[in-house]
């Protein structure tokens, strides 16, 4: 007998990053600073150096299997439905396992309070319909909240999909 149930499957939600393009990084800080004004204060958007050379912000990839929730012994790191990799402060007992896990050391300890912060791409502003403060602050463009797919299939604004020789994966 043939099975007449129709099987519908649900459409793949493509969830939007912030997309860094190296090539127009001019290194001003402008990200970090409209962080720290959307954030109060808690700066959730780090600064990564290479090689002491080039500045570029380390801000959460907000993972498919993010390791930093599987270490987290409070549950204060989870992922919602939506993909955003959220931190819940007062669940957070600042041990720092988070921190350690995180494979792009985009989650950093606060020096006020015995807790880690990290970026939350802003969801406070996304469920407005607005773009992550520091996307929309770039004056350079370097920043874009794009399907990271779209832009690795399009070669979007003209990013490099193959590493420059002598550079270095972090």
């Amino acid at each position: 007998m043939e099975n007449t149930q129709a099987t519908t499957a649900e459409p793949k939600r493509e969830t939007r990053r912030v997309i860094l393009n190296l090539d127009r990084c001019i290194g001003c800080s402008s990200c970090r600073v409209a962080c720290v004004r959307t954030h109060q204060e808690n700066l959730n958007l780090t600064q990564a150096k290479a090689e002491d050379v080039a500045a570029f912000p380390g801000h959460c990839r907000h993972c498919e299997r993010p390791a930093c929730e599987a270490a987290c012994p409070k549950d204060a790191i989870v992922k919602g439905p939506d993909g955003i990799v959220k931190r819940y402060p007062f669940r957070c007992i600042g041990c720092l396992s988070c921190a350690i896990a995180c494979p792009f050391g985009a989650i950093q300890p606060s020096l006020l309070r015995n807790v880690t912060t990290k970026c939350d791409l802003c969801y406070q502003r996304l469920e407005k319909g607005q773009e992550p403060a520091c996307v929309t602050t770039c004056v350079s463009g370097a920043l874009t909240f794009e399907v990271p797919e779209d832009v690795i299939e399009g070669n979007l604004w003209g990013a490099r999909t193959k590493a420059k020789p002598g550079s270095r994966r972090w």
